[in-house]
């Protein structure tokens, strides 16, 4: 069985619709948009470790055998 952490994350109505029209548009779930982006962003960090398991988590992302719309949606991030 998996392990998960969960990550609370307080944000205005406002913010909360953009993210989620955000991840709508692209056709991603809020989820996966803001894990995509966190290790987008620790990928560019200038910390050689951090940038290469951000990096290895990314390709992970890009990487998963998807059906023709899970590659849309790769395609879109």
């Amino acid at each position: 069985m998996k392990s998960y952490a969960r990550l609370t994350i307080d944000m205005n109505p406002e913010e909360h619709a953009f993210l989620k029209m955000a991840s709508a548009q692209l056709g991603v779930t809020m989820r996966e948009f803001v894990l995509w982006a966190a290790f987008k962003k620790m990928a560019a960090i200038d910390d050689q470790w951090l940038s290469e398991k951000a990096g290895e988590t990314l390709k992970r992302f890009e990487s998963l055998k998807a059906s023709p719309h899970q590659k849309r949606k790769k395609e879109a991030l």
